[in-house]
């Protein structure tokens, strides 16, 4: 097996950011600011209206409106501004999201020019669309580099001031309804709109009763339908949506109240978590597993799925509320079940706001990487293994362009994927970006990787979660996108499932061993003073006079087994993933540099192996290395060298797979 050397990450924090971010970033773009006599030809500055934003019972962030009329070349149209920002805290790291967005609408409403600012990173992406006719000429600038593309559509666009002053004219019932039709220009996409008047009901404002028109909200491509209450003149009070996360709630405020206290929120653990989905089994080596059979159900069927099937997913049974699929790692023995031609080669090859070959660093790096290699295959896994060595892990990136990446080396699973889509397409690759659910420490969460097309098929290829070869099989892709048409072709699949879906895995298969998962299986048992965890096959006996105090820990805590006893002393079994790393005996070793300080080296035989271990008189630790598996075992306390052997002498793991 080939190790390689890369920087030290924290793998369990791979999973659900993505979703978080992705899910409340849409919440901003598919909001319509709506501002009282937006339309009126004439008359004061509109004045600036502010929102604070909820996310269950937390505030996150802030919306500021302002807008109205003004004349451009003598000709009266209106403009409508919307600043939002968004903030948390996540692990100890700030993440921000900054969304600003300014809308010039002809008098009587047509859009007519769209100009957004998406702040995520360090960097800025910048979308100016102009509306002509039949035709939305987008322009996107990010990195000092523009790319420019055209959307062709029918019929009329509406501004914000437009839909306002179309609902006011139209919704004056219940049960009376409206579509129309406006540009998502951070989406890059024309969408349709359907608002209904639900009721008319009194809120509470600060002691004040205000009388409102509840609207029920929909777009094309969204699952969900957003609540808006408006007053008598039109303006927004209130909105909410629900998402897995909480409740997500922006109600009218001041600038005070709008902004108190957002610089120290910090969201509970909850917020992204309930994001993941527990496994009904613990899998080993998931790095390495060749094949799984997943049962998918959905909680919410009405919402619909998205595309499932490709090359290596496959379903096998499926009805209106469950999907049984077989998941596999990319077979080139197996004929390809699908053809790309020559001009969608060359869109998986250009460059585009997100994913950028011609970068000349990028295009230096996969020239030095990639080079001289004799296969399509060797070419990509080359690429995949040099991010791997060289990024690190950051929280403070919610998503960036290759370009930026590709000097900063830092960012959360979405650069890692962007950068290897891009180093692919400079080393004339073709490739295409995925996201999905990945298996990670008893949890699946969401997470983006890359497609290369080798040897005539889409072949996964995952930097941030590297496999010996190409990806596993313990993932389940749900959206592919080029990026050329921005992320919106990502994120919308994405949304009839987020918070929706249950996972239960039926069956995997490793080096060629296939084990099924008995009905109601528990995760693991505990018999008299042994554990038992029946996915990884492992058993630990509790030494006399300890207790179980935690069992099967998830994300982000890897602990297996905690015991402890009435003197102090406690013993913690977790279990790491490894994943390509230099030299994998200095590799376990910093492993267990982690947990003693100042110890003494050694190897105890553990399981007819050579495990190394570092022991001192109050902490101890040893490293069991199995495939890709690493148990760590940790014994705190008096005598904790005598106290780890004891251990030792009483940990069994039945499992084939050396």
């Amino acid at each position: 097996m080939k190790f390689w050397k890369t920087k030290e990450k924290n793998w369990t924090k791979i999973l659900g950011l993505g979703y978080v971010l992705g899910w409340l970033s849409l919440a901003l773009v598919f909001r319509v600011p709506v501002l009282a006599q937006a339309g009126a030809a004439a008359g004061p500055r509109l004045e600036t209206r502010w929102f604070a934003i909820f996310l269950g019972q937390q505030k996150v962030g802030y919306i500021k409106e302002y807008g109205g009329p003004f004349e451009e070349n003598g000709q009266k149209k209106i403009k409508t501004v919307s600043e939002s920002r968004m903030i948390f805290n996540r692990l100890g790291k700030k993440i921000e999201m900054v969304i600003n967005s300014e809308n010039v609408e002809a008098e009587s409403g047509r859009l007519e020019k769209v100009r957004t600012e998406e702040i995520l990173s360090s960097s800025v992406i910048l979308v100016e669309a102009e509306v002509e006719n039949d035709l939305v000429r987008l322009k996107t600038t990010t990195g000092g580099r523009s790319y420019s593309r055209e959307l062709k559509f029918s019929g009329e666009l509406l501004g914000p001031a437009g839909i306002t002053n179309l609902t006011q004219e139209k919704l004056k019932n219940p049960g009376d309804r409206l579509e129309f039709q406006t540009l998502m220009a951070e989406l890059s996409q024309v969408v349709r709109g359907e608002r209904t008047l639900v009721a008319e009901e009194e809120l509470n404002f600060g002691g004040k009763k205000v009388k409102t028109r509840k609207l029920e909200e929909k777009f094309s491509g969204l699952p969900q339908t957003r609540n808006v209450w408006i007053d008598e003149e039109g303006n927004e009070v209130r909105s909410e949506e629900p998402s897995p996360f909480g409740q997500m709630v922006m109600v009218l405020s001041d600038e005070k109240e709008a902004k108190s206290g957002l610089e120290e929120v910090k969201p509970g653990p909850d917020q992204l978590s309930s994001s993941l989905i527990k496994a009904n089994v613990r899998l080993p080596q998931a790095r390495n597993l060749d094949r799984l059979v997943v049962r998918l159900k959905h909680k919410k069927p009405e919402l619909g799925w998205p595309e499932l099937e490709n090359d290596y997913q496959k379903i096998i049974k499926k009805d209106h509320d469950t999907v049984v699929l077989v998941l596999r790692r990319a077979d080139f023995n197996l004929p390809p079940g699908f053809v790309l031609t020559a001009e969608q080669k060359e869109l998986f090859l250009k460059s585009n706001a997100y994913l950028q070959p011609e970068d000349p660093e990028i295009k230096k790096v996969a020239r030095e990487v990639a080079g001289p290699e004799k296969t399509e295959l060797e070419k990509a896994l080359k690429l995949r293994d040099w991010v791997a060595r060289n990024m690190s892990f950051d929280l403070g990136f919610v998503f960036a362009p290759a370009s930026e990446v590709i000097k900063t080396k830092k960012g959360t699973c979405a650069g890692y994927a962007a950068l290897l889509a891009s180093l692919l397409r400079a080393a004339n690759l073709p490739s295409r970006y995925v996201v999905g659910l990945a298996y990670v420490n008893g949890v699946w969460g969401g997470h983006a990787w890359v497609e290369a097309w080798i040897k005539d098929r889409w072949v996964p290829l995952d930097a941030a979660l590297c496999s010996p070869g190409v990806a596993d099989a313990a993932r389940l892709a749900v959206a592919w996108s080029s990026l050329e048409e921005g992320l919106g072709e990502l994120l919308l699949p994405v949304q009839k499932i987020i918070g929706y879906l249950e996972i239960e895995i039926l069956e995997y298969e490793l080096a060629g061993k296939k084990f099924k998962v008995a009905d109601n299986q528990p995760l693991y048992e505990v018999r008299g003073n042994r554990y038992y965890n029946y996915g990884l096959r492992l058993s630990l006996e509790a030494p006399a006079g300890f207790e179980f105090s935690a069992l099967d820990r998830v994300w982000p805590d890897k602990t297996l087994v905690l015991l402890k006893n009435s003197q102090g002393q406690t013993i913690k079994l977790t279990q790491e993933g490894w994943l390509p790393a230099g030299d994998f005996n200095n590799y376990l070793v910093e492993l267990l540099k982690k947990e003693v300080k100042d110890g003494i080296s050694g190897y105890e035989k553990v399981l007819g192996r050579k495990s190394p271990r570092l022991v001192s008189a109050t902490k101890s630790a040893l490293a069991l290395p199995n495939g890709v598996d690493v148990f760590m075992l940790v014994v705190e306390g008096k005598n904790s060298a005598d106290l780890l052997r004891e251990v030792l002498k009483n940990i069994h793991l039945d499992w084939p797979v050396k």
